[in-house]
């Protein structure tokens, strides 16, 4: 007997904290697997920059760019093999 596995397509948001909460206070359990929370460490990373630079990215940019760089793995990061629209 095999187990009939859906995949669940996660998204990147840079409301990641508010949409979490949001499925938690709802109960909505799907809305919740769906929610990719990223390491801590790209938070920190892009608010550093902001405070540096004034640019704000999304976690996704920032997150994309740590992990050219070597900083986080593949298991660490949304959709490793997906081209970005602001360069790899």
């Amino acid at each position: 007997m095999t187990k009939n596995k859906k995949t669940i397509k996660l998204y990147a948001s840079d409301s990641v904290i508010e949409d979490f909460y949001s499925a938690l206070v709802e109960g909505n359990s799907r809305a919740l697997r769906k929610v990719h929370i990223p390491k801590s460490d790209v938070f920190y990373v892009r608010e550093a920059i902001f405070q540096r630079t004034g640019n704000k990215y999304t976690l996704d940019h920032v997150e994309r760019a740590m992990y050219l760089e070597g900083h986080l793995t593949r298991n660490e990061v949304l959709d490793p093999d997906r081209r970005r629209p602001y360069g790899d």
